[in-house]
């Protein structure tokens, strides 16, 4: 008999911004990735199923806790603060590290500055099994909001010149990244053609260039991090 693969259910919280590259790292290792459309009307459970190893809450472009004009933002921090509090993984990306936050009991703020485009962030010297920072690393950008006051317990991992909160870690395998690991060239391209609040803040007309001079940079210094937190997920399931 084949045992059934694990699954990581990701959330998704907008159209264009689905798990990508990051699902397709996590499938190499054995995850079955169960997208629930949030966006689309998609009921989110205020309790992680029983049958969920992982959670991956997406980004989107709305507030976090626009909750009046995004209702399924409320259940959606319940659910973490369920995971949060039975201590199971979560990779939270973007929005979702901001919902994250807030479900730990931290504050998002609106950025004095936002970020679009290729950055770079540097670890704070804490030692960590997943995110290891021997110097800076790539990352991009894509947000008006901020994590300013980190959940409940949470270790700051890495930082940039712009926005302080860039990872954490919360508990023993959870953790919020303010940056896009998950997309490519194509998904900012339909970005800038549904140009969000974010972008148009930027003063940029492309960030296209940009990015595709970093992808493959990109890939190599998050693929294997993404992956180092799925094999961990694989070593400690329930």
């Amino acid at each position: 008999m084949v045992e059934p693969r694990p699954i990581i259910l990701a959330i998704q919280n907008d159209e264009t911004d689905a798990p990508h590259l990051v699902g397709r790292w996590l499938e190499e290792l054995g995850f079955e990735i169960q997208v629930l459309r949030a966006y689309a009307g998609e009921s989110v459970p205020s309790e992680v199923p029983s049958n969920v190893s992982a959670l991956i809450p997406l980004g989107g472009h709305m507030n976090a806790t626009e909750d009046h004009l995004h209702p399924w933002l409320a259940p959606e921090r319940a659910l973490l603060r369920d995971a949060i509090d039975r201590d199971l993984p979560i990779f939270a990306i973007c929005l979702g590290t901001q919902l994250l936050a807030v479900a730990g009991g931290g504050r998002v703020e609106r950025a004095e500055i936002g970020e679009v485009g290729i950055y770079s962030i540097h670890g704070v010297g804490v030692t960590d099994a997943i995110f290891t920072f021997d110097s800076e690393l790539p990352v991009a950008q894509w947000h008006e909001d901020q994590v300013v006051e980190l959940p409940t317990g949470a270790i700051l991992l890495a930082s940039s010149e712009l926005c302080v909160n860039q990872v954490y870690r919360l508990g023993t395998r959870s953790y919020g990244v303010q940056f896009h690991p998950e997309i490519d060239l194509e998904v900012v391209k339909w970005w800038e053609a549904e140009a969000d609040n974010a972008f148009i803040d930027s003063g940029k007309s492309t960030i296209a260039p940009e990015f595709a001079a970093a992808e493959a940079e990109l890939i190599k210094a998050w693929k294997p991090i993404v992956q180092r937190w799925g094999q961990e997920v694989l070593l400690n399931k329930h």
